[in-house]
């Protein structure tokens, strides 16, 4: 519905200058704006003559018939881009659909490409999402099968980070402090020689 009785006009200003503005002439954007407050802001149907939008708007070098042409152009150019919709005339002057910024395609695909891209989250970082992945690896390191807690276990990137592994939870899995340190910085592949042979000392020393 395109009628919002608590319209914040404080709110709609920066859209408006941010996102509607780029879209349309300095004139095509005075028009929307005076249309926009002819229904205070609130979008949804007006009446209002093209003499009264000319006085309001003001006649420059114009002649009065000339200005009331270039008011239907530029009239027209809005309706075409979406702004407003063109009702009956009457005595009363022409009946107006206007529409909120909010509910107009090319301004919400302004708005949409100027916001920054969502983060993706970060699993390595954020320690609620630290212990997901420890959940979901059932608090086991990956590399010698020991179980760990909270204070011995961490995330180790199974592609490096130095080589490009994400923060992502298919590239975390977790690992014992122990082993962790043994393959800072390398593939598993490259480590796995001193990972077995800490693995087969450690259990030579508990047997």
């Amino acid at each position: 519905m395109v009628d919002k009785a608590d319209t914040d006009v404080p709110e709609l200003l920066p859209v408006l200058v941010d996102a509607v503005l780029p879209l349309l002439k300095p004139y095509e954007f005075s028009l929307y704006l005076l249309l926009l407050r002819a229904s205070e802001f609130r979008g949804g149907e007006i009446r209002i003559g093209k003499r009264t939008i000319s006085a309001r708007l003001g006649q420059g070098t114009r002649a009065s018939r000339g200005n009331y042409n270039h008011i239907t152009e530029k009239l027209n150019v809005l309706a075409e881009a979406g702004f407003i919709a063109v009702g009956d005339t009457s005595r009363e002057g022409t009946q107006y659909r206007v529409l909120l910024p909010e509910a107009i395609p090319a301004v919400r695909e302004v708005i949409a490409t100027s916001e920054p891209p969502e983060q993706e989250p970060d699993y390595f970082t954020d320690p609620v999402l630290r212990a997901e992945l420890m959940e979901r690896d059932k608090w086991t390191c990956r590399y010698c099968g020991e179980v760990v807690t909270a204070t011995t276990a961490t995330l180790d990137h199974i592609i490096p980070q130095s080589l490009g592994g994400p923060n992502t939870p298919e590239n975390l899995t977790t690992a014992c402090l122990t082993c962790n340190a043994i393959k800072s910085g390398r593939t598993y592949e490259e480590a796995a020689p001193e990972i077995l042979g800490a693995l087969v000392r450690r259990k030579a020393t508990t047997s």
